[in-house]
């Protein structure tokens, strides 16, 4: 040390003793640690030239009179307060000196031992400062009301990050409808801020990265003094980030007077947040018109990946700890193969991918919106449409059910059950009969009962439009009370005893359990029950004749056979259309599946053959190409239609129908429903506007807006249209891309 430096340090010791009323032993440690950083005892005793014994009393001292911090570590050690602090009460006085030690201090940012222990005010408050003003995305603050003043300012310019306040210690008296009254002026920063009665400690997180968590001498257990844990474990700050967002927000009550919709694009930390972000938003716009992209892993192989996608639906309550989202990752309507995937929070097993970030934007309204061909077809199918429904009479067969529809019983309070409303929650309880010595017992109830199946589905469209149908299946003998209620004014003809499906609703699926028919329907049961000149009553001078389903009606390939050998040729004038649909056609083998569009293909030489399938159907359908039509070129439905050999060719999905007819593809993007009330069924009402369409005579592309016209109409009521309703809603068609 030279002259000058040994000058500067005896003003400085001068300083302290004279001013500070520091002892010799005081000054000499307090500068050693100034200069010198983090110490321990022994390290302190060499640099300060005090007696070790002497050390560890004189460093007490001083952070008794605020001078000096401990960090609870093994050895000890200590650090100086910084200066600016430390002197505040003298600064005037002492502002040479201070420019010294500035001069020689070493700040404290090293404190990256997991978590470190202060316990003074003002250290504590410098930190909450550092962690607010170095966030680089995401802030969380549970603060007093009695910190408030002091913090509000340190957010006023974050504008990059997405910060959440919660405000605890509230005068009960504030409360009033379920949210809290606030006397403060909250900065625009503040994205989302909620109030709490209850008492609580101070607690920040950012980026779910670092954190400190303030204990306050009013509810510091064990000891008399404030406690302030600096944390920078990302681990742990990730458990008090849960602690706060998971066990305190969600019982926070919203702020009066405060509501304010998200601005996207935004980015997220938290899964949670982003679904509550997307209950506001979906109350005004479809969810499909919402694109999600997250950064995680795949949680079968722990692979990290990085996934953008169109939002098809999620599940999110505030009170249940399970939050997940669905995306569909494919950008080409075309595409046939599984492209939804499920997105939980970090740590996440259910899912097939957790998310430690996630970005949600509108740049999916490019694709939703109105497209040229869309508002072509839209057009055609305006000037297409009939003066009135119902001129004409209707043959559906053969796929039918009586459904009983049930509801899984949960927990029993008293006389009352909760309902289990998430499969997931299902599920989890069937797993848990592993761990159980009891035989699995499950509840459920019934709710109502009702015709189903396609013979239903579609019957149920042209009754309501007051068509004439007549509908052939498996009604039961005598024909089962369900059926005959519902369509009393129409023909049912029974070909065989009725069966059940028992389907048990969920929120975000359903579960079915079917009956088989142990008496499957083929030519033969149909010929018995009914005779071909009976049929020729039903048949002759309908327009179309909807049948499905393969699922439900393996024997079909011989019925398409009877009817095109023994029935068609005895028709004065036969249906001109005859529209098919496959249903759950993955259960059947490859040889069942060829046989059955073996026979399409033979019957589309008497009568125009239209298939309409979902993605799910055309993909099995797809995978039994070997390869022999088209190249990568040809679209997916043209393929399907060639190999099948039919005149038509409908895939649809829950963004766009699309169809193939030999001579061109056409497509059209189906109205985005906000909020729809169901989301069950949607493929048979699709179905079921199609043969509408056919019936009608609509041209191809007509018949695709009237086909998303009966499914959307559906989703948004929960009911098949009416005639009024049904030509309102093509002439409003347009008006569902009006939101972007």
């Amino acid at each position: 040390m030279n002259s000058e430096e040994e000058a500067k340090f005896a003003l400085l010791r001068d300083t302290l003793q004279k001013n500070i009323g520091l002892s010799e032993y005081e000054s000499k440690v307090y500068l050693a640690l100034v200069q010198g950083g983090f110490q321990t005892m022994s390290e302190l005793a060499k640099t300060s030239d005090v007696p070790k014994q002497r050390v560890y009393d004189t460093v007490e001292t001083l952070r008794e009179q605020g001078f000096v911090e401990m960090i609870d570590d093994y050895p000890r050690k200590a650090y100086a307060i910084d200066p600016s602090e430390a002197l505040s009460e003298v600064h005037n006085r002492l502002d040479r000196a201070e420019k010294y030690l500035e001069e020689l201090h070493e700040t404290v940012e090293n404190v990256e031992n997991g978590v470190a222990l202060f316990k003074s005010d003002a250290t504590i408050r410098k930190y909450i400062t550092s962690l607010v003003r170095n966030a680089e995305r995401d802030i969380l603050l549970l603060c007093p009301l009695g910190d408030l003043d002091a913090v509000l300012p340190l957010l006023e310019d974050r504008d990059e990050q997405h910060v959440r306040l919660i405000v605890s210690d509230i005068e009960p008296d504030a409360e009033d409808n379920e949210r809290v009254s606030l006397e403060y002026s909250i900065p625009d920063t503040v994205d989302a801020i909620r109030g709490v009665t209850s008492t609580e400690d101070f607690a920040v997180t950012v980026d779910r990265k670092r954190g400190l968590y303030w204990t306050r001498e009013s509810t510091a257990r064990g000891t008399d003094e404030q406690q302030g844990y600096y944390i920078t474990n990302p681990n742990l700050a990730l458990v008090l980030d849960r602690f706060v967002s998971a066990s305190v927000w969600p019982f926070a009550r919203p702020l009066s007077g405060r509501s304010q919709s998200p601005t996207l694009p935004k980015e997220y930390l938290r899964l949670r947040d982003c679904l509550s972000d997307l209950e506001m938003l979906s109350d005004s716009r479809p969810l499909t018109t919402l694109e999600v992209e997250f950064h995680g892993y795949d949680t079968t192989t722990g692979e990290e990946v990085q996934k953008r996608g169109v939002l098809a639906g999620y599940y999110y309550t505030e009170y249940d700890l399970r939050a997940s989202l669905t995306i569909d990752v494919h950008d080409d309507g075309d595409a046939v193969d599984s492209s939804l995937v499920t997105v939980g929070g970090l740590g996440t097993r259910i899912e097939d991918y957790s998310a430690h970030s996630l970005t949600l934007r509108y740049e999916g309204e490019q694709r939703d919106r109105l497209d040229e061909e869309t508002e072509s077809h839209l057009e055609t199918c305006l000037d297409e449409l009939p003066h009135e429904f119902g001129a004409r009479s209707i043959v559906v067969g053969f796929d039918a059910f009586v459904d009983r529809m049930r509801e899984i019983v949960g927990d029993w309070s008293e006389d009352r059950y909760e309902r289990v409303g998430r499969f997931d929650e299902f599920k989890e309880s069937l797993i848990a009969f592993e761990a159980s010595e009891s035989a699995p017992r499950v509840e459920w109830r019934q709710t109502k009962i009702e015709a189903g199946g396609h013979v239903a589905h579609v019957g149920r469209v042209f009754d309501r439009l007051d068509y004439d149908v007549t509908l052939i299946g498996h009604l039961g003998t005598p024909v089962h009370t369900v059926f005959g209620r519902e369509f009393s004014n129409q023909t049912l003809v029974s070909v065989g005893e009725s069966t059940y499906t028992d389907y048990v609703r969920f929120d975000d699926r359903k579960l079915l359990f079917t009956e088989p028919n142990l008496s499957p329907l083929d030519w033969e049961t149909i010929l018995d029950h009914v005779g071909v000149e009976e049929l020729a009553e039903y048949l002759d001078g309908t327009p179309v004749l909807s049948l499905g389903t393969l699922y439900s009606t393996p024997q079909l390939p011989s019925i398409l056979q009877g009817l095109e050998n023994d029935l068609w040729p005895t028709l004065r004038s036969p249906p001109e259309n005859v529209h098919f649909s496959p249903g759950a056609i993955e259960r059947f083998d490859d040889t069942t599946v060829k046989r059955g569009y073996d026979a399409l293909a033979a019957f589309d030489n008497v009568a125009p053959v239209t298939v309409t399938a979902n993605r799910k159907q055309t993909r099995r359908f797809r995978d039994l190409l070997d390869g022999r039509s088209g190249d990568e070129s040809t679209p997916t439905v043209e393929q399907v239609r060639d190999e099948l050999d039919v005149s038509r060719y409908i895939m649809h999905s829950f963004r766009e129908a699309t169809l193939a007819n030999g001579a061109e593809v056409l497509t059209a993007r189906v109205p985005q429903v906000v909020k729809p009330r169901q989301m069950q069924n949607v493929d048979e009402h699709f179905v079921s506007g199609v043969s509408l369409a056919l019936a009608e005579g609509l041209s191809d592309g007509a018949v695709l807006i009237l086909g998303n016209s009966v499914a959307s109409y559906f989703m948004r009521h929960n009911e098949v249209p009416g005639k009024d309703e049904l030509r309102s809603f093509v002439a409003e068609y347009d008006s569902f891309f009006d939101y972007l």
